[in-house]
């Protein structure tokens, strides 16, 4: 028989932010000796089923508990006293991410605008107000994150590197480099947008809407819209330090993100989406979000061997940052898109030499395919001239160090 899961510690009644009992959360990650994890999987399966004696059987009640689950984890904002921050809740209502981004940034856009109309100011001073807003509301939730991940990502040369810097509470040069490049780009896009204005019409007209205000919403809600994603089609992997005993419930948290939550996250997200710029950019965005989130979570595998609280955290912010991106360079893709098509010449269509030529002499395209040269030119330099994998080769050599430590 196993060992006894490890005991909760004295202060632990202090410093505990749940309503569970002491030891639940951390026997839910212990596993046998065997290596099995039987134990977490039943309890998920109970957890589904709704017989674990927490109410998690699908019902109004329990989809509210859901929804204000995820709010009171991801702000500052109270919910109701009989709401606790159960894992297996925290994890089904990964679907309602959007939904809590989409109120969280109709609530930054409503400062924004009273700044911006009511009081006078610059939208630029506007938007800065709004940003710290909601830094206040969300407690930089999402920024530790990206900070987090920027530091274990670019300071660590091995997979158990990576996740001791992550899970390390101090910041770090790369972290500080990220939340400031993040912030300032942020600001900056806002800003360019200008005043904002509301249109609900786009389903059925071309008038759709523009300014800060509603990017700032439809960025909030689009870039959470990754998480259930990642979550759904990745592995969670084991966290240590402070948070770990809570997340580790999260390990098989898959199961409790199905595919049918992720698809209402998705429908949700295009239908608001839609009702201010339209269904054919709101697909555009979703389609680009969706593929940055499918690209961080093969550099998540690739890294980590899957994602964790801080990544998801990071690629939240950098899913709001290319939303914001596309809105402003909207018109600016546009015009692209048909001056390449209008570059290429009818006739000899399939020479592929004579439309590069055609499309490299317009003034417009050129700078994009210097751009592309540049990050092939790096590609194929790293990987002809390069060193092997150093995360790779890393890891073999701190398992190589440990079993030399073992004899």
């Amino acid at each position: 028989m196993g060992d006894a899961a490890p005991a909760p510690s004295d202060n632990q009644d202090e410093s505990r932010t749940t309503v569970l009992s002491p030891g639940t959360v951390e026997s839910r990650n212990y596993a046998s000796n065997d290596g099995t994890s039987q134990k977490i999987s039943s309890e998920i399966r109970a957890f589904i089923a709704g017989t674990d004696g927490n109410g998690a059987a699908l019902g109004l009640r329990s989809e509210f508990r859901t929804f204000f689950t995820i709010t009171m984890f991801i702000t500052r904002l109270p919910s109701p006293s009989w709401i606790d921050l159960h894992p297996g809740f925290l994890m089904r209502g990964m679907g309602y991410f959007p939904i809590a981004g989409s109120v969280l940034g109709g609530m930054i856009a409503i400062v924004l605008d009273s700044m911006d109309v009511s009081f006078g100011l610059p939208t630029a001073v506007a938007s800065a107000l709004a940003i710290g807003f909601g830094l206040y509301v969300t407690g930089c939730f999402h920024e530790d994150g990206l900070a987090d991940s920027a530091d274990g990502l670019g300071g660590g040369w091995s997979k158990t590197q990576v996740l001791k810097i992550m899970t390390d509470s101090r910041v770090g040069t790369f972290g500080c480099a990220a939340l400031s490049l993040f912030l300032f780009v942020k600001l900056q896009l806002l800003g360019s947008l200008g005043r904002s204005h509301w249109e609900l019409g786009g389903f059925q007209n071309e008038r759709f809407s523009s300014g800060a205000g509603p990017a700032i919403l439809v960025a909030q809600m689009l870039s959470r819209l990754s998480a259930p994603y990642l979550i759904r089609t990745r592995d969670y992997i084991a966290e240590v330090g402070p948070k770990s005993p809570f997340y580790a419930f999260m390990i098989e948290a898959k199961h409790l993100v199905s595919w049918s939550r992720v698809s209402f996250a998705t429908a949700y997200c295009f239908i608001i989406s839609s009702m201010l710029y339209g269904p054919v950019f709101t697909a555009f965005l979703i389609i680009s979000v969706l593929a940055l989130a499918h690209l961080a979570g093969n550099k998540g595998d690739y890294l980590l061997g899957g994602v964790m609280g801080d990544f998801l955290g990071g690629t939240i912010c950098i899913c709001e940052i290319l939303v914001l991106m596309l809105i402003v360079s909207k018109d600016a893709i546009v015009e692209t898109y048909r001056v390449a098509m209008g570059a290429v010449p009818g006739e000899d269509f399939f020479n592929p030499v004579q439309h590069m030529i055609a499309l490299y002499s317009e003034d417009r395209l050129r700078p994009l395919f210097h751009l592309i040269f540049l990050l092939a030119t790096v590609k194929i330099w790293c990987t002809c001239v390069g060193p092997p994998d150093m995360y790779y080769s890393g890891d073999e050599k701190d398992e190589k160090d440990n079993e030399e430590k073992e004899d």
